[in-house]
């Protein structure tokens, strides 16, 4: 992420906040998710990418606009290499006052939450899951966990038959006890 230096590019239209994965310390895959919160300028967005994209170790850039979806934003990924391994940022340019589910907003609470089994157990089932090729989404792995106790992907694949989820959610875990 610091060959591109997404967060301190985007301060100048935004705020910017890493969120995800990388923020609770839970990375599996090469996978770093950003969101800002400004203005909702495609031009803003295209500025950036448009400087990134000169660089030989970016190979992909993809736009979004969502506006008038649930995520009510624009979206910019970008895929570059570090030393042969594929790195995908993902950006969303949300309004300053957005009131939908907010990544950013979960950071805190997840680190709260997480023990070093919870931590553990949630880092095992994604490798697992990553491992063997399966599309989860990482908010499910982290709600199996943290609300229902789940420790491997086998209990993990259980909880999926009733509990997985689509669209956006605004879960957030419980501290821990």
């Amino acid at each position: 992420m610091n060959a591109l230096q997404p967060l301190q590019l985007w301060e100048q239209f935004g705020v910017p906040k890493l969120c995800g994965a990388m923020s609770y310390g839970l990375l599996v895959a090469p996978d770093i998710d950003i969101e800002i919160y400004g203005s909702l300028r495609v031009d803003t967005g295209f500025s950036l990418v448009s400087e990134w994209a000169q660089d030989p170790a970016v190979d992909r850039v993809l736009f979004l606009n969502a506006v008038n979806e649930p995520d009510a934003g624009l979206g910019w990924e970008v895929r570059y290499r570090v030393g042969g391994v594929p790195w995908t940022v993902q950006m969303w340019l949300l309004p300053a006052d957005y009131d939908g589910p907010r990544s950013a907003d979960l950071v805190e609470p997840m680190r709260a939450a997480l023990s070093s089994q919870t931590r553990s157990a949630i880092l095992r089932i994604k490798e697992s899951l990553v491992a063997s090729g399966t599309e989860y989404r990482s908010i499910d792995v982290y709600r199996a966990v943290l609300d229902d106790g789940v420790n491997d992907v086998e209990e993990y694949d259980r909880w999926c038959r009733s509990y997985s989820s689509t669209g956006l959610l605004n879960w957030r875990p419980l501290p821990r006890r």
